[in-house]
């Protein structure tokens, strides 16, 4: 497997995720220190809600109708089953979170009609979630740049609007940005098309049970990424006050960086690996696993040490009100190789159809993460809650890579013995 050959698409993938990039700096530079500390807390806590009920829609139904969309012969039965099941979720979640918004919103210290927000996040962003995933699972990574480009880029937009006719921005308004911005994506969306799908019409029992069952299979994995990027923000909302999460959210912000970063190998890796799989190419895949884990590992770890040196004068920029945060940015990149071990080996083990050794990776992840989070937060705030995500991650990273190179008859050996002659033939150029 070379994947030179897949250069071109890699960096429109990869200029997909530069998008989050420039947004979370423009979020840091701009909009943060224009919040201050509780806004910021209150913005976190209502954003972060509307985020895990999308993780759990992506690994229940977008995930495995990606896995297996992208069977030709399967296609359109399989995007169009997706879709019924993936509306069938988002009617379901925010009729629930609108039901209990009172009960929340007390719990999360937040008004009423912040916790109502998150249905209305929840329906702009519906098709821009799902034509992602029908672009990614026909490798259409050009179309995605510019579904993301809508959102990322009209969200800066709308901040730079409100700071030039007023002197701040509330939690409310930057989260209605948020609302248009993934409005227009998904009108963008629509308008790319679904592949040729037909997402109208006989619903296909068998791609449904085939969609659900191996969502239900590895929902573990949604529960453990919901805990990893939105669940840290609010169990502190919960024991804390919009305050304590706010400085948080800072220095997750900055952090987020990396997940950006695996995000844009996953675009590539999940879809190829699964082809890999399905034509029986067990040689290039274990090629894909050595190539792929090295890489993201030592970039990652490259970006750990260039946002240890630079916490300092990052949160000197934005004030005295966020110092908290070089701490807990320091503790949380420690992660930063290890979380991309963990989203690579698992993406590789769940493209290929393993989808039983992720989900009890993932199951034992999140025990291991709920461990050190309740407790951590609990006695120590923020700074337990970045030593959990930190110790979280190192040992879910280590634990889910070892048993990706096992199926794979790989390892750290073959791996690093693949990057040594990667480098040697480089330096012979």
């Amino acid at each position: 497997m070379n994947l030179a050959c897949h250069l071109g698409s890699f960096t429109w993938a990869m200029a997909s995720r530069t998008l989050p990039l420039v947004y979370g700096l423009a979020f840091i530079l701009l909009v943060i220190p224009a919040l201050g500390a509780h806004e910021l807390g209150r913005y976190a806590i209502v954003f972060q809600t509307f985020n895990v009920i999308a993780l759990l829609n992506k690994f229940l139904v977008l995930n495995p109708m990606l896995r297996f969309g992208t069977d030709p012969d399967q296609y359109d039965r399989v995007i169009r089953s997706g879709f019924y099941l993936s509306a069938a979720f988002y009617i379901a979640s925010g009729s629930i979170i609108w039901l209990l918004s009172p009960v929340l919103a007390s719990m999360l210290r937040i008004e009423l009609a912040d916790m109502r927000l998150v249905t209305l996040l929840m329906l702009t962003f519906f098709f821009r979630d799902f034509g992602f995933f029908v672009q990614q699972t026909i490798y259409r990574t050009t179309r995605i740049f510019f579904i993301e480009a809508v959102f990322f880029i009209g969200s800066i937009v709308g901040f730079v609007y409100l700071l030039s006719i007023g002197s701040g921005i509330s939690a409310r308004e930057a989260l209605i940005v948020n609302a248009a911005a993934m409005a227009a994506s998904s009108l963008l969306a629509i308008m790319l098309g679904f592949g040729g799908a037909r997402l109208v019409g006989r619903p296909d029992p068998s791609s449904i049970r085939k969609i659900a069952g191996y969502g239900l299979e590895t929902i573990p994995m949604g529960l453990s990424n919901s805990l990893i990027y939105s669940g840290d923000v609010l169990v502190l909302g919960v024991i804390f006050n919009p305050v304590t999460v706010g400085v948080y959210t800072g220095a997750k912000k900055v952090y987020q960086v990396v997940s950006a970063i695996t995000q844009a190998v996953g675009i590539l890796v999940l879809p190829y690996a699964a082809r890999l799989a399905g034509a029986s190419r067990k040689d290039d895949l274990r090629a894909l696993f050595e190539k792929t884990t090295v890489y993201i590992s030592i970039g990652l770890l490259g970006f750990a040490a260039i946002g240890w040196v630079s916490a300092d004068a990052i949160y000197g920029f934005l004030g005295e009100e966020y110092t908290g945060c070089v701490l807990l940015l320091t503790i949380m990149l420690f992660a930063a190789p290890f979380e991309g071990l963990f989203s690579v080996a698992g993406n590789i083990l769940y493209g290929a159809g393993e989808a039983g050794k992720v989900t009890r990776v993932s199951a034992g992840s999140l025990v291991v993460l709920l461990m050190l989070l309740l407790p951590g937060a609990y006695y120590f705030g923020g700074k337990g809650a970045a030593l959990a995500l930190a110790i979280g991650l190192t040992v879910n990273g280590v634990w889910m890579y070892r048993v990706a190179g096992s199926f794979l008859g790989s390892g750290l050996y073959p791996s690093m013995r693949r990057l040594a002659v990667t480098l040697k033939s480089l330096m012979k150029r």
